[in-house]
């Protein structure tokens, strides 16, 4: 019976109400809990030596009470420290489809990520991936800036400055150098990117520079949530002598002189790290240009060198003196490094010393959001050739699409959406002023206005399940009505110039492939219809309303192509083709000019048609893509909306004709 005793224990610890409870909520992994228990006891009933059968037991029961240690923490504790990583070998990076929100004394933010780790803003659907780009910021805690929202990223704000690019931002909380290198040979050359700009911390990036191999620890803390909170809490860093981090000081002398690149006095492992540094950045250089791209280094200070009290009280803190200090070494090795690689070197430290308000948090050594606008701001300067090619008229990331301009009252009308509801806005451009028109829990798109704006139109329900109607509304009687009626549906309506008419894409039951047909407002019935017997869309009238422009497909082509209806004769006529799909077409004041949205090089670019001359012009050539475009003020003046990555919105140019 004695030596049945330890089995009996084991049997015990892995068949009680807390595996049984995980059975039942985790059924597959109850199933296999319990078939390796069900194993362990068959080979120790079958293992004749007792030290082997005591030795096993004793570390199924260790391992088992840490386990159930784990599974209790993890449904009863309200202080999980949520893991935002995942390790990838040499590196880690941000674990995909995160919704974190962090909250503090100093800041709360709400922090996402799509599939592949990237953080992403509120409205934008983690499922989407990112395969190219244009920049990419590379960097730790201080380029994912967890502390403030997306639209507050350095990052984030430079887009505002170049709404042409698509940039990523793939800073990861932690990270070293080396840690940084390898997440770009393995992940970030994918994407590709024309220039890389790789952030420097001297918080703590010029000490213990060395290429990391993932650990059982590392795992550990990756996997369990009792690790991670006892690690941080209970075998943590010690008290902080300020109540604060304040690397690159240390309260140890040694310390300072083996890795406070401004502490004078030096060390052996002190100027091997200076030496790591020069070759990484160098080797970073290397795998950056192979891509194809340019390396450019931005350099962030820390508080002790751009304000005189924190530097007073941690030098008093770390027992350390004055004039052993050196607050330029960083910005020094950085400068050598960057004139022997030819690399651009933005060092923010007068910058932030300049600034009225701190860019740091005052515990949290993290940046506030001027430190994320100073970054911008420096950016947006060292490449102001390059700025502002179209004007963002979005203020963030809201799925702002087709633009309508009602050009008399000076007014902009446009679809939104925020995370509960969808909108028709408009914006008076005089003075910016916003505000919604229609507010609804179903998708609310292709807003129009009709010239008198005595009616507004727009496409309601499921467009992915083709589900969707015509609304019109009569701003003078408040009334609404579904323009196509019962069982058929309906998409993207466009007034005559006179207000008087709605045309449209309408389709039925019996006749699934759109056709286009034309609403009299006045006795609230359709006008007249007609077909290609395939696929039209797009409908809009001519300037003088006598011919409706409208895109089909062509029976033995799959391509879209421009066609007209003559409103008197019933002819059709077509007057553009391509080898490329067209969609979004709109015509100038002039009338002597089309522009339309087609996918010549893999995404949607703006192009320009020149009706008498029949030239096509490509207006845009970047890696986003623009669509929506309509006319403005003149035929020179064209509003589009974009999806540039992560980043949307609606857009203006000016272009030469």
């Amino acid at each position: 019976m004695g030596k049945r005793i330890p089995v009996i224990l084991f049997s015990l610890l892995c068949w009680n109400p807390i595996t049984l409870a995980l059975l039942l909520n985790n059924l597959w992994r109850g199933f296999c809990i319990s078939i390796l228990a069900v194993v362990v006891l068959v080979c120790l009933f079958k293992c004749k030596s007792l030290r082997l059968k005591v030795w096993t037991v004793n570390l199924c029961v260790l391992l088992s009470i840490a386990y159930h240690a784990e599974l209790l923490f993890r449904s009863f504790s309200e202080k999980n420290i949520p893991n935002l990583y995942e390790i990838h070998g040499k590196y880690y990076f941000n674990r995909p489809f995160l919704e974190q929100r962090f909250a503090t004394d100093e800041y709360v933010s709400y922090y996402r990520t799509n599939c592949q780790g990237y953080r992403i803003d509120e409205l934008s659907n983690p499922q989407d991936s990112i395969t190219q780009c244009d920049w990419l910021f590379i960097g730790d805690s201080f380029t994912q800036g967890a502390q403030v929202d997306y639209p507050q990223l350095f990052s984030s704000i430079a887009y505002g400055e170049f709404p042409e690019k698509v940039i990523v931002n793939a800073g990861i909380s932690g990270a070293g150098l080396y840690e940084e290198l390898n997440y770009f040979k393995d992940k970030g050359h994918l994407l590709n990117p024309k220039v890389v700009f790789l952030q420097i911390g001297v918080f703590n990036d010029f000490f213990n520079i060395v290429e990391r191999k993932a650990g059982f620890q590392e795992w550990l803390t990756e996997k369990s949530d009792l690790y991670r909170y006892l690690s941080y809490n209970i075998m943590g860093h010690g008290d902080l002598p300020l109540g604060r981090w304040t690397e690159p000081f240390f309260q140890n002398q040694q310390d300072n002189i083996d890795n406070n690149i401004f502490y004078k006095p030096s060390s052996e492992s002190k100027e091997k790290d200076k030496q790591r540094f020069k070759h990484c950045i160098a080797e970073f250089k290397k795998e950056v240009e192979k891509s194809g791209g340019n390396l450019v280094l931005i350099l962030i200070p820390c508080k002790e060198q751009i304000s005189h009290d924190a530097l007073e009280e941690t030098l008093e803190a770390c027992n350390l003196r004055k004039e052993d200090v050196d607050l330029m070494a960083a910005s020094r090795l950085c400068q050598e490094v960057a004139s022997k690689e030819h690399l651009l070197l933005i060092d923010m430290m007068d910058d932030f010393k300049s600034s009225p308000q701190s860019p740091f948090f005052h515990v949290d050594e993290h940046m506030t959001p001027i430190g994320h606008r100073l970054i911008a701001n420096r950016i947006a300067k060292e490449y102001s050739q390059y700025a502002r090619q179209y004007d963002y008229i979005s203020s963030g990331n809201k799925n702002e699409r087709y633009p309508t301009l009602l050009k008399e009252q000076g007014i902009l009308v446009y679809q939104s959406q925020t995370a509960d509801n969808y909108l028709i806005s408009e914006e008076v451009l005089e003075d910016g002023n916003k505000r919604p028109i229609w507010i609804g829990t179903r998708e609310l798109i292709h807003p129009t206005v009709s010239p008198a704006r005595s009616y507004l139109a727009f496409t309601e329900g499921n467009q992915d399940k083709h589900q969707t109607d015509v609304v019109l509304f009569d701003y003078a009687t408040e009334k609404t009505v579904i323009v196509n009626g019962k069982n058929s549906g309906a998409a993207i309506p466009m007034f005559n110039h006179e207000g008087t008419q709605l045309v449209y894409a309408h389709w039925t039951t019996d006749n699934p492939n759109p056709f286009i047909s034309v609403y009299d407002i006045h006795s609230a019935s359709e006008k007249y219809s007609f077909s290609d017997g395939v696929e039209c869309w797009r409908p809009i009238f001519s300037n003088n309303d006598s011919t409706i422009y409208y895109i089909c497909r062509e029976k033995d082509n799959d391509h879209f192509v421009v066609k007209t209806y003559d409103v008197a004769t019933k002819r059709k006529e077509t007057v553009l083709r391509t080898g490329y799909e067209i969609w979004d077409i709109s015509l100038s004041p002039s009338g002597k000019r089309m522009l339309y949205a087609g996918r010549k090089d893999n995404n949607w670019d703006l192009f320009l048609y020149d009706m008498p001359t029949k030239q096509i012009r490509q207006l845009t050539h970047t890696i986003g893509n623009e669509w929506d475009p309509t006319f403005g003020f003149s035929d020179n003046d064209v509003w589009f909306a974009g999806e540039f990555g992560i980043n949307n919105g609606i857009y203006r140019m000016r272009i030469e004709l």
